[in-house]
Formats: structure tokens, sequence, C-alpha cells
């Protein structure tokens, strides 16, 4: 026992019996890198929204509150999610996922008829991509570690296929290609946690990015905006602006940055700063340290994610594996999107940065992948069969 705490650290992935360990440094490191995310993205929020809120005719102070409203909401929720036992958890995603899918299909038919789309109450923009991502995971979680008989898994297989084929297909009728891409990336790491056949990953995910691309390429509207996104300064059309304006202000940022609140091209200068194009203004008023302090920031969120994952591994807990992996790649893999879409790499449509963009229903489903990350990180560090239900 005494070379295993000598010899423990937080930060490596040492082949030893975790199980025995009285203890474990990772809840608390997560808890630690989770508050300093949410408590930078409120400042960064605020510093990107008061402009916007105030041409809009609320107090400058509107987005911070909401967003702080709807963290509140997603630490009360999170705590009974926390405390929820480990069989009604397996069993929410007979709740979640049919009511994740009925808004996706609201959204996409108001959204494709011109009718609005759905208005959540404080947040006329809402999007339901993140909601049906968390509703998936848990999905595929309490699943397919279940699925045994060789007759069982075609069906369950199949349903998964038509379900996701579905989803794609919502996704693209919205015009979220981001979010549609960034589920089926999450789709892959979650068949690869649940020890799918490698081969047969490939191929789906092969025919589902497929699907998405012939949908895509079949609207005129997204051709353009695709040219728009390619070669923003040749083009004058909204898209091509604000993506132009967006690599001006990350360029304007240099290495320190203006400061907090200084940003100027959040004065009216780009669309949707405080959402899909907030990276830009952090960038301008941070610079590139600040820049790869966030970055570090999600690299350690990264890690933890992927140490709490093989500690379940070794537990042999498919459930909290693929959950672990599902929800720590939905969070970063969101984020290195969001990035690159606001630095022009990704010519896809823009895409909310988690913890720091100002959507308050999105805030409020990364608080809850958070609560439960804490939560099985908290398990797999204490050893399992004390904490199983």
């Amino acid at each position: 026992m005494e070379n295993y705490e000598k010899n423990y650290d937080d930060f490596t992935l040492r082949d030893i019996n975790e199980e025995e360990l009285s203890g474990s440094l990772s809840p608390f490191t997560f808890l630690c890198i989770t508050i300093a995310l949410a408590m930078f993205g409120l400042i960064c929020a605020y510093s990107a929204s008061y402009d916007t809120a105030l041409r809009e005719g609320n107090p400058h102070y509107y987005y911070l509150l909401e967003m702080t409203l709807y963290l509140i909401l997603g630490i009360v929720t999170g705590i009974i999610l926390f405390f929820l036992p480990r069989r009604r958890l397996e069993r929410l995603h007979w709740v979640l996922f049919p009511l994740s899918m009925l808004l996706l299909i609201y959204n996409a038919v108001t959204d494709y008829f011109g009718i609005g789309t759905f208005s959540f109450p404080g947040n006329p923009f809402f999007r339901t991509s993140d909601f049906v991502i968390f509703a998936s995971v848990l999905q595929i979680a309490s699943v397919f570690p279940k699925i045994r008989e060789k007759e069982r898994r075609g069906w369950a297989y199949l349903g998964v296929f038509v379900s996701s084929l579905a989803t794609v297909f919502l996704m693209t009728i919205c015009g979220s290609y981001s979010y549609a891409a960034l589920y089926i990336l999450v789709l892959a790491v979650c068949f690869n946690a649940s020890k799918l056949e490698k081969p047969h990953i490939a191929l789906f995910i092969l025919y589902l990015f497929s699907f998405m691309i012939v949908l895509a390429l079949a609207s005129p509207a997204l051709l353009e905006q695709m040219f728009s996104r390619l070669m923003p300064f040749l083009s004058n059309n909204r898209t091509a602006v604000s993506l132009s304006s967006s690599i001006s202000a990350i360029a304007e940022g240099g290495f320190f940055g203006k400061g907090i609140g200084a940003g100027y091209y959040k004065l009216g200068h780009l669309d949707a700063v405080h959402t899909d194009y907030i990276f830009a203004n952090m960038a301008e008023e941070l610079g590139l340290v600040g820049v790869l302090m966030i970055m570090l920031l999600f690299t350690l969120f990264l890690y933890l994610g992927i140490r709490c994952a093989r500690r379940a591994e070794k537990n042999s807990d498919d459930f909290i594996k693929i959950v672990t992996m599902g929800f720590t790649f939905a969070i970063v893999a969101k984020a290195a999107m969001s990035m690159l879409v606001a630095s022009g790499v990704l010519f896809t449509t823009g895409i909310s940065l988690p913890f720091f963009s100002a959507n308050p229903l999105e805030y409020f489903i990364t608080v809850l992948e958070c609560t439960l990350l804490y939560r099985f990180m908290h398990i797999t560090g204490r050893g399992y069969e004390k904490a199983r239900d």
C-alpha cells in the first residue's frame, strides 16, 4: 500500500491495482477544471454578449443572468442525477431519447416550412442537437452491453441504424451540419467503447457521413455557404462577412490580446459573437496565451475522461465506460469544432463552444454531462465494488 501511495500520480496511467487505493485525485481535479471552465466561460460570455443585449433592448447583464440561472438549474438537476440509483439511470434513456427525437422532429418541420423554431423560455434560439446526443449516449450505454445473444444483436443494430439515419436526416434538414457531424463522431466513439467490430463501425460511420453529405449538397443554399466559408474574403454574403470578421478578430488578438471587455468586433461587427463566434472574441481579448490556457483545460478534461473510462474497463463496467467516453468526447470535440469553424479551418455551419457560448440549454446539458462524469470518476476512483448499487 505504501508503494501505491508513493508512486500514485493523478496525471499518469500506471498499471497498478487502483481498486485497492483509498482514494483518487481525479474527481477533485476534474471538479476544479470544470469550475474553472464554467467561471471563465461566464466572464467571456458576458464580455461578448453585453453589447448584443443592449442592442436588443435588454439589460447589459441579460445573457449573463440567463446562463447563471441555467447553471444553477443544471447543478440542481445534476445533484438529482448524481444520487439517482444505477438501475434508474440506465433506464432513463427510455424517456429522454423519444423526447429528444420529438423535439428534433418539431424543430425540423418548423424550420423546413419556415414556421419558426421552438422557443424555450428565456432562450429563443433553441437547439435540440445536444439533447439528442446526450440521450443517444445513454441509450447506447444502456442497451449494447446487455446484448449477448446473436439473435437479439441484429434487431438492436437495426434499431440504432434506423434511429441514427433519422437523426442525421433531421439535423441536416435543420441546417445543423456541424451538429450532425458531431453526432456521427460521438456514435463512433460509443460504438468503439461498446467493443463492436471495427470494420462494422467504419462502414456504418462512412455510410452516415455519405448520407449527410448527399443531403447537404442537395441544397443550393449550402453550396453557396460552403463557397463563402472556403473563400470568405471573396464573397459578400452574410456568412462570408461573419467569417472574415471572425478571422480578423483572431488575428488582431496577437499574443496577449486587448484585454477582457476591450474587443472591437463584438460591437456590432460580428454576428453571433456571443454564440457560434465567441471564440473569435476570446482570441481578440485574451490573445494566444489565453487561448492556449483554455485549450489546456480542455486537454486535461479529455485526459481525465479517458482515464475514468480505462478504470471502468478494468472493472468490466461497460455502461460507465461508454457514457464517460461519449460525454467527454462530445464536449471536447464540440469545443475543437467551434474553434476550427470560427478560425475558418472547417467550412461547416457554426457550433457553440461548451461553457462559453451563451446558449443556455446547451450550457444546461453540458452541466448534466459533467455531473455524471464526476459521479463516475468518484465511483471508479474509490473501488467499484463498494459503490455498486
